[in-house]
This record gives C-alpha cells, structure tokens and sequence, in this order.
C-alpha cells in the first residue's frame, strides 16, 4: 500500500515537472537576484537631485517598499496579478493566495519555470513599480502614508494591470496589445500614478514662485544609480521570456543595450543643444529614458526599430522635460516626463513597428506585426491599453490619496517646518550626511504631526498657546529637548 502510494506520488511530480528546463529555471533565478537592486537604485536616482536633508528617507522608502510589497504580494498579490484560473478578464482570483495550491510545476501549462519561481521574479516588478512613482514624496511627503499607499495602490492598481497585459485571461492580452516587460503596468501606470501623487501633495515651498533654487546634492550619486537600474534591466527584459534557450532571449538583451545607447546620446545631444553644456545627471536621465522604452518593444522590435524608437522617445521626452511647469505640478522626480510620457511613446512605437520574425525568434509566439507590416489595428490595441491604464491610474491613485490623508494619523504631507529641516531630520534616526544634523537650530524646532481630534489632549485641557492647528487639519507643536 505505502509503495503504491509512493509510486502514485512520484507519477504526480514527474508529470508536474515534465516541461520545466533547467537552463530556464537557473536564468531567471539569476535574473530574480539581478533586479532586487533596482529599487534601492531607484531611490539613488532620485536622491542624487534632491538636497541632501531628504536622501535618507528616499533609501529607507526603497527598503520598507521591498519589505511590504513582498507580504502583500505573498498573501494575494500574486493570486490577483497571475491566477489563470480566475474566470474575469479584469482581475485575478485568490486562488494562490499565501502561496497555498502552488505545486512543483510551472504556474502555466508548458511553462519552463516553477510557479514558485514566477512568484519572486514577477515581485520584483511591482516592488519597482511602486518605487518609481513613491519617490514623489521628495521633500515634502511623509514617509509611513506612502508605505500604506505603496499597499493599496498595489492592489487596486497595478494587480489588475499586471493581469489585464500578461494573463492569458486578460483583457488586453485577449485584445491584442504587445507589452513585452511592462511599458503599461510599469511605466506609464508609475508615470501617471506621481503625476497625481505630486498634485495631491502640492508643490514644496518656493516651487511655484521660482524661488527653490539649490544644486543637486550629489550628481555621482545620481549616476550610481541609474547604473544600478541599467545593468539590472537587461535581467528585467530578457528574464521576462523565461527562457534563455531561444534567439529570442539574446534579441531582447541586445534590444535593451541598443536603446538605452542611442536615446543616452540622443538625450544628452539634446541637452548641450539646449544649454552648451555636458551633464552627467542629463546623461542618467537620458538611459533612463532609453530603457524605459524599450520595456514594452525589446521583444518585438528589429534592432534598426529599437534606435529609431530610442531616439525618437529621447527627443519627445526632452522637450517635454519642463512639463511639470507647463501643468503646474511639482513631479520633484520627473517621472511622469522619464516613464509617463517615454512609456506612452513606447507604446505607440510598438503599434508602428512591431515584427512578426522578433516575436516569434522563441519558436512559437506568433503575431501580425505592425503598421510597417500593414496590420493597421494595432496602433488601437496599444492606445486602448494607454488609455485604460491612463485612467485607472489616474483614478486610483487619486482616490487612495483623499482616503488616506483622511485617516487619523495618516496625513500625506509634512508643516512647513519639517521642509525646511529636511525628512531625514524629521521623520528618521539617521542623516545620509551626519554634518546636515548640524544645520538644525533653534529656527528650525523639531515637530510632530497630530490628528486634529488630539487637539485637547494636554493634562490641563488647553490649547493656547501651545498648539496650531493647520490648514489641513492637522496640529503640529514644538517637540521636547532629549
């Protein structure tokens, strides 16, 4: 009986594990560890522009984000995002919810890798995701209110996303939009979602007068890490075929490093153009810039496509690069121009030249192509796909804001005067600089945000003198002296 049941149990793993290709498995494991830098990259990115007083908390978000997005993630996240057996063209089931009904074989069948491995690897994408846009925060954004904001919004927003572009029952997917690695889930849903973040937060002070003049504090820093973006997205794009035996894997990789070059140059090209001078953080902006477009085309486009379409999404996104002044919404991290708008174009390169022989280099995708290939429809498959991402982000991200800053000790932006000090020093135990710990002074007192209704909590009942209650109603005081 106990050799039967044995036998039965070792049918059941053979036949699970049937399709799964070593090679793959080991690839994407690879390509998992590459991609976790990113988001701390992202956070150098940005921080390298802001002043010094600010950079810390930008670190510290990369961590917590990580940290967060991985439970949720764990607990239904995944389900939502990639359960093919949820009946809805919208959004997932909780089918693997806590990972449970996860077997030894791959999550779709045929596939190459194991579930479980498909479980990290898609995390990271979300994790980068939420990173991108929660840099927003730059300056004037409390930190725990964008952690709960990082949760939420990725929930409501990008697990239907990820499910509409990439789950066999989704929507899109059905429809016929080509995003190989997530133009849509990834950059223009991130784009759009710190458009509107940084519209709900409102500008920092000086922003709109024209009076916030200060020099990045560290354009090193930047560089640094848009290298910890670069190297890891060639992983991002090619991992995303989970699979390294196919000419394919190599065209996307080569795809990538094409246009992260052309519209690098292009971008910085533009740029002296413009100000007769070089500009290494310009150059950091413009690979950016590169990548991001290549995030919806490497697995489509022939390498000639993918310059044109470097360059072409190079110069759109420097010449929009004053956008934020042109609407009148402080994005201190430019990511709406870097991944709304150059996703956007990326989107719309793909509806003009997408290949049938790039995609189909992995021996069995198989689609129409292009305008170039006279499949006129395309181009409104890819704006269908702008557009509802457009929109829901726009939506979600809005609504999650109001409902958020509305809840008892969850108010999105810092007083004036903890600007002034710097988040490093107001919300955190440790400065990136530890000499800026010493530029605060009895001008700049330390302060605490409280919930208007704590407004009589002092022993004797009184608020005069000692509280002021704000104009988003919330009370800041002086905190004591250690």
């Amino acid at each position: 009986m106990a050799e039967a049941t044995s036998s039965a149990a070792a049918s059941v793993y053979e036949q699970q594990v049937s399709t799964l290709v070593p090679a793959d498995m080991a690839y994407v494991l690879c390509a998992t560890v590459g991609i976790v830098v990113i988001t701390p990259g992202i956070s150098l990115f940005y921080g390298g522009s802001m002043r010094g007083k600010n950079l810390m908390t930008l670190i510290v978000q990369s961590y917590l984000t990580t940290g967060i997005l991985t439970v949720q993630w764990f607990l239904f996240g995944f389900s939502l995002a990639c359960s093919e057996t949820s009946s809805s063209a919208i959004y997932g089931n909780f089918r693997y919810g806590a990972l449970v009904n996860i077997h030894a074989g791959p999550l779709y069948e045929g596939g190459t890798i194991p579930a479980i491995e498909t479980f990290t690897f898609t995390l990271f994408f979300a994790v980068c995701t939420v990173q991108i846009f929660l840099g927003a925060i730059s300056e004037r954004g409390r930190l725990l209110p964008s952690l709960v904001l990082a949760f939420l919004w990725t929930t409501l927003c990008y697990c239907p996303f990820a499910y509409w572009v990439w789950d066999p029952n989704g929507w899109l997917y059905n429809l016929g939009d080509l995003d190989f690695a997530g133009g849509g889930p990834v950059h223009i849903a991130s784009g759009v979602a710190s458009l509107w973040y940084s519209w709900f937060l409102g500008p920092r002070k000086g922003w709109k007068e024209k009076t916030l003049d200060y020099k990045p504090y560290s354009p090193v820093m930047t560089f640094i890490g848009s290298l910890l973006i670069y190297f890891p997205w060639l992983f991002f794009n090619s991992g995303t075929l989970t699979t390294v035996t196919t000419p394919r894997t190599a065209m996307i990789m080569a795809n990538t490093q094409i246009a992260a070059g052309f519209a690098m140059s292009t971008y910085c090209i533009m740029d002296y153009f413009f100000t007769k001078k070089w500009s290494l953080t310009m150059a950091a902006e413009g690979l950016i810039v590169g990548l991001v477009f290549v995030t919806p085309a490497c697995g489509y486009l022939e390498p000639w496509a993918c310059a044109v379409g470097a360059m072409f999404t190079a110069i759109c996104c420097r010449l929009t690069h004053n956008v934020n002044r042109w609407i009148g919404i402080d994005d201190s991290s430019q990511s709406f121009n870097v991944h709304g708008i150059g996703g956007i174009v990326g989107g719309i390169v793909v509806g003009v030249f997408a290949s049938p022989y790039i995609a189909g280099l992995d021996g069995y995708t198989v689609i129409e192509g292009g305008w170039i290939f006279h499949h006129w429809k395309q181009m409104g498959y890819q704006l269908a796909a702008i557009c509802a991402i457009v929109g829901w982000s726009s939506v979600g991200t809005v609504a999650l804001c109001y409902i958020i800053n509305h809840i008892p000790g969850l108010k999105m932006r810092v007083s004036e005067e903890a600007e002034e000090m710097g988040l490093d020093l107001y919300d955190l135990a440790e400065c990136a600089d530890p000499l800026l710990a010493m530029a605060i002074g009895p001008e700049h007192p330390k302060v605490e945000y409280f919930n208007g209704d704590e407004l009589n909590s002092s022993a004797d009942g009184s608020t005069s003198g000692q509280y002021e209650l704000n104009d988003m109603g919330d009370v800041k005081r002086p905190l004591p002296e250690n």
